[in-house]
């Protein structure tokens, strides 16, 4: 939302902004394009004049703002709705799955960069080889991140059925988002639904490994149509030097390598691409970094998405111990069963929660909840509401580790900004001796 905001300015518009509360990077990458940004929700904020209102997934008809729009008859719109027309071309190369798919678009916009494509794009986070996480040009390209999750709160389509894929990337299909897909087919069948579109003349690029993969492609509708369809595998990028190590990273550059050689660009280009790519913030980016401690930074914000960044966490950082600091995205009731709790952070030697950043006073014992549910399945998980007493735990670690001669890892594991907490703990990791 943050980056569609500047595109909107961009193009002459004036925007606004509001949402329960802001966190860097987005509240800072806001501030510095000079995007007006106000916590909380009120209909007042509607006033003078306002041409359209663009709400997130999360917004609900509840909203006040969405409220007080419909009331005035001011059209009140959703991402999907906006972005096909803004950024979507002929040449729509859409990269989905419950996993990697950020980072695989930052990769896959950049080679085609690289290569001269000039693409439009979405990337769903702040890719550090462009200044935004959209872009519109004159390119008859797009790379477009493909999101299972729904439309909005009162539009249950999966939104990548907005887009029009030509070129389709899976990288996998997992069962997530089980507050809105409450059975593993209606999950497997939004994908089945997606790789429909793609056309003749496009092509399918899948994991071979992937979970459910198979169920996704091997339809009675995918064989008649006759569209390509090409599987890639990890050791697709045996023969290029990789950004990141790691299993994940190898088959998220895979997915890229495949596609780039399908579309005809050269192996010379996407070597320079690998070489020059430098990621996306909150995707296993290192904040911080000494001879023993080092801190991560993560969007991984459900089950599934924690097991994941763990698990590249674990390549990247091997014989490390590994400390996680989580804040969930989904917080209604059905978040405390959310399948997955009972075995995401088995690779972590602690686990803290602290108190969920949230103005709701219904919410905010919610980690606190959440702990009590999954003590029994890890023994080294604590809940800590004071965000002070958080850094001082996460200390304690890092200067027994430093006594004994080990590595440590710390990852924050969220969508939230954890209120300044990163910050603070690079700023006490600095000043430790070392």
């Amino acid at each position: 939302m943050a980056p569609l905001a500047v595109l909107y300015k961009k193009m002459g518009w004036k925007v606004t902004g509001s949402d329960r509360g802001f966190f860097p990077p987005m509240s800072t990458y806001l501030e510095k394009n000079g995007i007006h940004i106000m916590p909380g929700f009120k209909k007042e904020r509607l006033e003078p004049s306002c041409d359209f209102v663009l709400a997130s997934a999360f917004i609900t008809d509840k909203n006040p703002e969405v409220l007080e729009a419909r009331r005035r008859n001011i059209p009140v719109k959703v991402y999907a709705d906006v972005l096909p027309d803004l950024v979507e071309k002929e040449n729509s190369v859409i990269i989905a799955g419950d996993c990697g798919k950020t980072s695989t678009t930052a990769l896959v916009a950049w080679i085609l960069e690289k290569a001269g494509y000039n693409p439009n794009f979405m990337i769903g986070g702040l890719p550090r080889n462009f200044e935004h996480g959209i872009r519109k040009t004159e390119s008859n390209w797009s790379v477009m991140e493909g999101d299972e999750y729904v439309a909005s709160s009162w539009d249950n389509t999966p939104r990548f059925l907005y887009y029009h894929p030509k070129y389709l990337i899976v990288t996998d299909a997992a069962w997530d988002h089980m507050d809105k897909f409450t059975t593993e087919w209606s999950y497997i069948r939004a994908f089945w639904q997606l790789i429909k579109k793609v056309p003749h003349d496009g092509a399918i690029i899948a994991h071979a490994n992937g979970r459910n993969i198979k169920r996704v492609v091997k339809t009675k509708v995918l064989k008649r149509t006759n569209i390509p369809l090409v599987f890639y595998e990890s050791m697709d990028s045996d023969n290029f030097i990789l950004p990141y190590p790691g299993r994940i990273w190898k088959e998220n550059c895979a997915a890229a390598i495949v596609l780039a050689r399908y579309l005809g660009i050269s192996d010379a280009t996407i070597k320079e691409a690998l070489a020059t790519f430098l990621g996306v913030k909150r995707r296993q980016e290192v904040r911080y970094k000494s001879e023993n401690i080092v801190l991560v930074d993560d969007n991984a914000h459900t089950p599934m998405k924690v097991k994941g960044a763990l698990g590249v966490i674990s390549e990247m950082f091997p014989r490390y111990v590994r400390c996680v600091i989580y804040e969930p995205g989904n917080r209604s009731p059905a978040g405390l069963t959310q399948r997955g709790y009972g075995t995401c952070f088995k690779r972590a030697q602690f686990v803290i929660f602290p108190k969920v950043s949230s103005a709701r006073a219904e919410l905010q014992d919610f980690n606190k909840r959440l702990a009590r549910r999954l003590q029994r399945y890890y023994k080294n998980l604590q809940y800590i509401d004071n965000d002070q007493e958080v850094i001082l735990a996460m200390k304690k670690i890092a200067e027994h580790a430093i006594q004994n001669q080990k590595k440590v890892v710390f990852t924050f594991m969220s969508q939230k900004g954890f209120r300044g907490m990163i910050e603070e703990a690079v700023k006490t990791f600095t000043s430790l001796p070392r």
